[in-house]
């Protein structure tokens, strides 16, 4: 009996060793009654060595408690391994998700700034996407027909290829995500036969990570982060989404380029696409469909520890394009929610439509009972002269150019309730007019129906 109980009682050490140590990381009351019950279980089975070690393992009472207390032994390891192995889980997690959030403010942040030509702001990205996917090269493609030309370019010294070389679209990689509609990532292109170009790829990429970029609705070419070894970490759902982000920004820069440059005989035909983009925003933007987006894209990330509460506006919705991408605007507020409410909470999402007749604003908010920022905090994010994009709030340049749009952003911060950012953006004409003529006819109504005389 003595050899069962001292194995029993060394694995409910190393049981309670590993729960004490996870008990540290995590703080976690479930793994505070497990330390404490395996500490039970062991001294109970130091009890038992004590009074009945001597006795060989026989159909009795005490051999029957030193059995159950060995299987006890076995199974709190097997359950702190299992807690260690969740919580690991849920930090890398956690640690993607933030990281994508961290790239999402940062691409909203170069979209906020507009200074710099195409060809630096492009370099920007590509920097960026760099530095975030952990990755050596990053690629703004042309494509026309089976022509691929390097239309920017960031990547090592020592690179076969440089930026404005032209190459076979079939030899390459972005041959698939050209001819798709969701990003692509290939973690190790050597291992994936169907992803290998049929010939010598001449770029030699072998982790991979590419989006295809559209302007005025047509296909221009693919935003592309690789590099020639195996990436240090798999691609995950959250890469693809801040990299489709990306290439939308792509998307939207070529297209203003392409509709403030000098128009020269050979650029005719495009002209049409700029006149769609034109009359694109003057119908302005649809804010409920841009609060469904974000709610699709952040519900399984922040719940179940935040609760999300998404509320649409009343009556029409539709903004003014103030030059600020809505979307990663509002994810950049959401970030910031979320980290405000380390013990969870509530984020609260809503849309509504402020004013009367034709001088009205669309408002998007988002709110959260979290702690809230202090004043030096929102004297920083809200200095107009404020360049550094990664203090504090970081929301100087996406007010300067809200505010160039004819829109606003403001703040509300209670110390016992949370706080609450609200978007203030210009209503498209159209609804602006529709909201005119819904009241003027209330009006009318109202006069028709006053008593005669009155």
């Amino acid at each position: 009996m003595a050899a069962v109980l001292w194995v029993s009682i060394g694995v409910q050490a190393l049981a309670l060793a590993l729960a004490l140590r996870l008990l540290r990381r995590s703080g976690e009351a479930g793994v505070a009654v497990l330390a404490a019950l395996v500490a039970l279980v062991a001294l109970g089975q130091g009890a038992l060595l004590l009074a009945f070690g001597d006795r060989p393992l026989a159909a009795d009472a005490a051999s029957a408690a030193a059995l159950a207390g060995l299987a006890a032994a076995g199974i709190a390891l097997f359950a702190v391994r299992a807690f260690a192995a969740t919580l690991e889980e849920l930090e890398l997690a956690e640690a993607l998700h933030w990281g994508s959030m961290q790239g999402v403010r940062a691409v909203t942040e170069l979209a906020a700034d507009r200074s710099g030509r195409l060809d630096e702001r492009l370099a920007s990205l590509l920097e960026l996407g760099c530095e975030r996917f952990g990755l050596e090269i990053g690629i703004v493609s042309r494509i026309l027909g089976n022509r691929y030309e390097l239309r920017a370019l960031r990547a090592p010294e020592g690179f076969p290829v440089a930026a404005g070389s032209v190459l076979r679209l079939g030899d390459t990689v972005c041959r698939h995500t050209a001819a798709g509609d969701r990003p692509l990532a290939v973690d190790k292109v050597s291992e994936a036969p169907w992803a290998r170009p049929p010939e010598h790829d001449p770029l030699e990429l072998e982790a991979y990570l590419g989006a295809r970029v559209a302007t005025g609705g047509r296909p221009f070419g693919t935003l592309v982060f690789a590099s020639r070894s195996p990436g240090a970490q798999r691609f995950t759902a959250s890469h693809k989404d801040l990299l489709a982000l990306m290439a939308q920004w792509v998307s939207v820069e070529l297209e203003r380029h392409a509709a403030g440059a000098p128009r020269e005989p050979a650029a005719l035909p495009a002209a049409p696409r700029a006149q769609r983009t034109s009359r694109r925003s003057a119908s302005g933007i649809d804010v409920d469909a841009v609060l469904r987006r974000v709610e699709r894209r952040i519900r399984d990330l922040v719940e179940p520890r935040v609760r999300l509460v998404v509320r649409a506006g009343a009556g029409p919705t539709r903004a003014r394009d103030a030059g600020v991408p809505l979307e990663s605007l509002l994810l950049t507020l959401v970030g910031h929610a979320v980290e405000a409410m380390p013990a969870g909470g509530t984020l609260t999402l809503a849309g509504a439509s402020l004013g009367a007749g034709t001088a009205r604003h669309v408002t998007l908010s988002v709110a959260h009972t979290g702690r809230g920022p202090d004043a030096e905090a929102l004297a920083r994010a809200f200095d107009p002269g404020r360049t550094d994009a990664r203090d504090g709030l970081a929301l100087a340049h996406l007010v300067r150019a809200l505010r160039r749009g004819g829109g606003d952003l403001s703040v509300e911060v209670d110390p016992a309730r949370g706080s609450t950012f609200t978007v203030f953006l210009p209503a498209a004409a159209a609804d602006a007019r529709a909201r005119g003529r819904v009241e003027e006819a209330g009006a009318d109504a109202g006069r028709a129906d006053a008593p005669r005389g009155a």
